[in-house]
């Protein structure tokens, strides 16, 4: 075995351990509290936690996976006015980060919003004490706003599954005397299960990431109460057990995803030439169809946008303007260096699990990828101290060598956000890169080495060159997550330092999201870039 064969077979073990690093450390501070006996903590908070998140993700599993596979079934098979823009239009929302709608809904729904203004318009009423309106900032306000925004996840997989779906099985069952609503039931709903599971799996597994909204609407989940934990208390321990359960619950729901996902292959094996055909709506069905499919979109996009766009140009003034552009820099410095870094880290661990890699190094590479599932507040939890502790040891190098502190170099500074970052997103660039990998195949690679191209050569030659449009799908793709990233960038930021989110939850906080607007405004817009990517890349494969 060759020295270069050993160095690529230790560098995928070695990606894990730096990209695990997180988590085996959140590990041992969970058993080292538990060993000390100060799980008190854990053992208070922990059914309180589990039992509203656990409330939360069925809730918002059971509304998504209602909305989403709804409204796939009836832009797939029925056509009626508007279709063509809903079909694209329904994933819009997926531009709208959770916290940045739940602070457009309190705002719309608040009493200083126009509905309850429209509300004491009728009644003549001037205080609220004087009529009865549903506070949004609630369980229910929680539930109604992440599903708004997270049901296109089921409703893109189940869409993607009923265009691929051969409509024989449907064709066969009217045939038979089914009707629709049986058909449905009966043949759809069944055979759409996995399509409908991954997707549902992906809205809770947000759910279980989200820190904003749900501090904002007073629910109890694990991943607020693991921030307030560590915040409020400065107590590790507790906030290592807490984010522990926040693991397992996530390994769980990623155990059933790729069930699922296991269970696809034998529908991919379908007979699919016959295309799935549209039963033209007619009467009070097309209007019912347009009114709920105008009700997702409105709920999910139209809302949220809208007042933002409303509050961002009725308050647009000097210092909302001078606040946005303030925050833009270090956005925009802190996304590009995440992105390149993890694009690059991406190309590495996708050319490392390409071609005849060995079962291992495919099974690490697959593990330093899962970060994408883990919390941004667990993953920053967990970097704290270690990054707090090499800090240490290396301020007592150099006291001990040169006689000079220089002080928080890793975990005050950009370096720590930009490590959370790869891990979170690695994700992200190796799927983009190694799917384009496989796309492409190894016979152009084979035909420049023939030329007589190896090495770097062949490198920046041919193969980057190649894999160019990936690169830079890859690259937006991260960058856009970046700038939406709320709890990691919350966490492990330098002092004096804020990006647009941490600006918008800041002024969100303290009632004063007005203020905010304005840079709400451009997350969203940043949102809609892989959005619209997306839906370009879906209309090309559909020609």
């Amino acid at each position: 075995m060759t020295g270069k064969t050993i160095v690529l077979s230790v560098v995928p073990f070695l990606l894990v351990a730096i990209m695990g690093l997180p988590i085996l450390w959140l590990g041992w501070g969970a058993i080292a509290a538990t060993a000390g006996g100060s799980n008190g903590l854990a053992a208070t908070m922990l059914p309180t936690a589990l039992r509203e998140t656990g409330m939360l993700m069925a809730l918002v599993g059971l509304a998504t996976g209602i909305a989403g596979l709804s409204a796939a079934w009836l832009v797939t098979h029925y056509e009626f006015p508007l279709r063509r823009v809903f079909d694209w239009a329904l994933v819009l929302p997926l531009a709208v980060p959770t916290y940045l709608a739940a602070y457009s809904y309190v705002e719309f729904l608040g009493f200083t919003g126009p509905v309850q203004g429209f509300v004491r318009s009728l009644n003549g009423a001037t205080t609220l004490q004087q009529y009865w309106f549903p506070d949004i900032r609630s369980n229910w306000g929680a539930v109604v706003v992440l599903s708004a925004v997270l049901y296109p996840y089921v409703y893109v997989a189940c869409r993607a599954f009923f265009l691929m779906q051969s409509a024989s099985l449907n064709i066969a069952s009217r045939t038979l005397g089914a009707g629709g609503m049986r058909t449905f039931f009966a043949v759809t709903l069944p055979l759409s299960r996995p399509a409908l599971v991954v997707g549902v799996t992906l809205a809770m597994m947000e759910v279980v990431n989200d820190l904003g909204a749900v501090q904002y609407f007073g629910v109890n989940s694990i991943t607020a109460i693991i921030y307030s934990t560590w915040i409020n208390r400065s107590d590790f321990g507790g906030a290592s057990q807490l984010a522990v359960t926040v693991v397992l619950v996530i390994g769980l729901l990623i155990a059933a995803e790729q069930q699922a996902r296991r269970n696809r292959v034998y529908l991919a094996n379908r007979d699919s030439r016959v295309p799935p055909g549209r039963e033209p709506l007619s009467g009070a069905r097309k209007w019912v169809a347009v009114g709920l499919c105008m009700m997702l979109f409105t709920l999910g996009f139209g809302i949220p946008v809208g007042q933002m766009t409303y509050l961002a140009f009725r308050l647009s003034h000097t210092e909302a303007i001078g606040m946005t552009l303030t925050a833009l820099v270090p956005t925009v410095t802190l996304a590009s260096f995440g992105a390149v870094i993890t694009v690059i880290i991406g190309l590495v661990a996708a050319k490392l699990s390409s071609g005849d890699a060995s079962r291992p190094a495919k099974g690490a590479i697959r593990l330093a990828t899962l970060g994408y599932a883990i919390p941004g507040t667990v993953l920053a939890l967990g970097l704290l101290l270690p990054l707090g502790q090499a800090d240490l040891w290396f301020n007592r190098m150099t006291m001990a060598l040169f006689d000079w502190r220089p002080g928080l170099i890793l975990s005050g500074s950009m370096a720590a956000l930009l490590y959370v970052y790869s891990i979170r997103f690695l994700a992200v660039s190796h799927s983009t890169l190694d799917a384009a990998m496989k796309r492409r195949g190894r016979s152009m690679l084979d035909a420049g080495r023939v030329l007589g191209q190896s090495g770097w050569r062949l490198l920046f030659r041919i193969d980057l060159p190649t894999l160019m449009p990936a690169i830079l799908s890859a690259a937006t793709l991260v960058f856009v997550e970046i700038v939406k990233e709320l709890p990691a960038t919350l966490l492990l930021r330098p002092l004096g330092v804020d990006t647009l989110a941490t600006i918008v939850y800041a002024r969100a906080n303290v009632g004063l999201f007005a203020q905010a607007a304005l840079p709400a405004l451009f997350i969203v817009l940043a949102g809609l870039i892989p959005v619209i990517l997306a839906t370009r890349l879906g209309d090309r494969r559909k020609v």
